[in-house]
């Protein structure tokens, strides 16, 4: 288990391109093994567990991109001004 400490840390800090380097890696990893039928040494979850992992990751992420694309739309110009 994660210490509480490092936890912390890591949900409180900036973001970094760094972060999203390693989620990908991560993502990658676990792609090669999964791919090659070698899940079991890459982590202690069975494949159902790493599933609903994912589909939460995946949930996730598309309602971050539905938000964010919901912010650009909002601060995008509204039409032509006559001014």
């Amino acid at each position: 288990m994660m210490d509480m400490q490092i936890l912390q840390k890591m949900l409180t800090e900036q973001l970094t391109e760094a972060h999203f380097e390693a989620l990908l890696q991560v993502m990658d990893r676990l792609h090669d093994a999964a791919a090659v039928g070698e899940l079991e040494n890459m982590t202690a979850m069975d494949a159902r567990e790493v599933q609903g992992w994912l589909d939460d990751i995946i949930f996730t992420a598309e309602e971050v991109v539905r938000e964010l694309q919901a912010t650009v739309r909002a601060n995008e110009p509204k039409g032509w001004s006559d001014n």
